[in-house]
């Protein structure tokens, strides 16, 4: 009965009775007419109920996908022109929010935030504002204007309403957004303009079954499959979430926190390429690794090196990005800096913090989350200084 709820609440676009339909009983049906839409049967009374745009209805699942699936795609990075090679980015932040650096639950300040998400084609960012229990919307194209609340804004707690503690965020194509309510050991995905969520994945308490969540730090959106990947902290696991089953199944690491190949240990953010290569940021293990699909072993692809301050170490990871080009960006917490990995590289390149520890403009205290904009902007929030900074591409040095 769950997963139906979520069906409607999710997929629905129309809700019209008709006329003509047999019902075969209570549930979900699909229409034999029309592969966008399906029935809904209640008590002998049975309504046509519209897939969004671009989706058509599973039996078998009862949910709504994409139509024809897309071909393989060419993840081989190393195949394509790396025009960012050799880019520079400003050391020079520009406080896209929390100039002031104050604590504050109005739309211009910040409760120390953790992970972001860059809409890159539509100029917006959204921010997990973790102790003001919301998630923040930011236009890029109107930098010191009021951000607004998309999820969650009224206090903490368990409703449909609120979040608890939310430390990551994720948006999808339709401008659903995705949030680790951590404290509550759930996902929850609040439609555009909804005045409340509905839970998507955990739920259940923190635990190791597979209906269970342990503090997910980061989720990703699978922008081809729409696919759920969650990254379960105390679990020491990547799931990917099945959900007509409730559950998720575990797609990187054992369960069980270790160092060796098959091991994670405190994942943090992840990023899943459209070949569902998974990339993790895997904080005790101060190292970025590579999961290919259907692996049963990483690969490490940044530090890994032991924890330091040298190019080829990190020091407790907390998120990771990737371009269209291969180049790995990561959030390299401890040390306060963003740095970035080439394709193969083994040393990481200074992109933001040359400017030391500090408050100041370019300075961070530990650097959380990341993101980049269609140009390759880079943004970054600060837990500590209760702001998000941007960091541009000096001219002359991108060749894309």
């Amino acid at each position: 009965m769950t997963t139906k709820l979520i069906v409607l609440l999710i997929c629905v676009s129309l809700h019209t009775v008709t006329y003509g339909f047999q019902c075969p009983g209570d549930g979900l049906f699909a229409n034999p007419q029309d592969q966008h839409s399906f029935y809904q049967c209640t008590h002998g009374m049975y309504y046509l109920m519209q897939c969004p745009a671009g989706l058509v209805w599973n039996q078998q699942t009862q949910f709504c996908y994409w139509d024809t699936p897309k071909p393989p795609m060419n993840c081989d990075h190393g195949n394509q022109s790396n025009c960012r090679e050799m880019t520079e980015w400003s050391m020079e932040g520009i406080p896209i929010v929390g100039s002031d650096r104050q604590f504050g639950d109005d739309g211009f300040h910040l409760g120390s935030p953790f992970g972001i998400y860059v809409d890159a084609e539509r100029d917006n960012v959204y921010v997990a504002d973790t102790e003001n229990h919301r998630v923040q919307k930011f236009n890029l194209k109107a930098i010191g204007s009021s951000g607004v609340t998309v999820a969650g804004g009224n206090g903490p707690g368990n409703a449909s309403n609120q979040l608890n503690m939310p430390m990551a965020v994720h948006v999808d194509r339709n401008e659903n957004v995705y949030v680790s309510d951590v404290d509550n050991d759930r996902i929850q995905m609040w439609a555009k303009g909804a005045t409340s969520g509905v839970t998507v994945a955990g739920g259940h308490g923190k635990g190791t079954a597979v209906n269970q969540i342990g503090a997910c730090q980061g989720i990703f959106v699978h922008e081809e499959t729409n696919a759920l990947f969650i990254s379960d902290f105390y679990n020491d696991r990547i799931v990917k979430w099945i959900p007509e089953k409730g559950e998720g199944i575990m797609v990187a690491g054992i369960g069980v926190g270790g160092s060796r190949a098959n091991q994670l240990s405190g994942p943090r953010g992840i990023f899943v390429d459209k070949c569902e290569t998974i990339y993790i940021a895997d904080l005790w293990n101060n190292r970025i690794q590579k999961w290919k699909k259907g692996a049963t072993e990483g690969i490490t692809v940044a530090g890994g090196n032991g924890k330091g301050l040298a190019a080829n170490q990190l020091n407790s990871p907390w998120d990771v990005e990737l371009d269209q080009y291969g180049n790995i960006y990561v959030a390299d917490t401890d040390n306060s800096r963003v740095l970035k990995f080439t394709p193969g590289a083994t040393n990481g390149v200074l992109m933001a913090n040359g400017m030391g520890w500090g408050t100041g403009s370019g300075q961070f205290r530990e650097v959380y989350s990341i993101g980049l904009d269609k140009t390759g902007n880079l943004y970054v929030s600060e837990s500590r200084n209760n702001r998000l900074q941007q960091f541009n591409i000096n001219p002359g040095t991108n060749s894309c």
